[in-house]
């Protein structure tokens, strides 16, 4: 006899369990732009003209934020890749517990 699949015959087998498993680790964004601006910055600073130090105190700000900048984008980075977000499977008590997909 013929029967109307459910709705877990119809989903694939290698789909995500969950919509934990959907979401993006932030940190990997966040690390990114600071990297990239930190690059710039950094670069931008190796090209202060004299007049800019001056107007900062001799501190040349560029450098030294954009140095800052890229060192907490790699933390970032590398927080991501040692600590990954790892989604756990739902047990099979959660699967049984929530209302049909439609």
């Amino acid at each position: 006899m013929d029967h109307e699949p459910t709705s877990v015959e119809m989903t694939p087998k290698d789909a995500a369990k969950s919509a934990a498993s959907k979401l993006f680790d932030l940190r990997i964004m966040i690390g990114g732009l600071f990297t990239l601006y930190g690059v710039a910055l950094t670069i931008y600073g190796f090209f202060t003209t004299p007049e800019e130090l001056a107007k900062a105190a001799g501190i040349n700000i560029n450098l030294w934020l954009g140095l800052a900048m890229l060192i907490l984008g790699l933390v970032f980075l590398l927080w991501a890749r040692l600590s990954p977000v790892v989604h756990e499977e739902p047990s099979d008590g959660e699967v049984a517990s929530r209302p049909p997909m439609h």
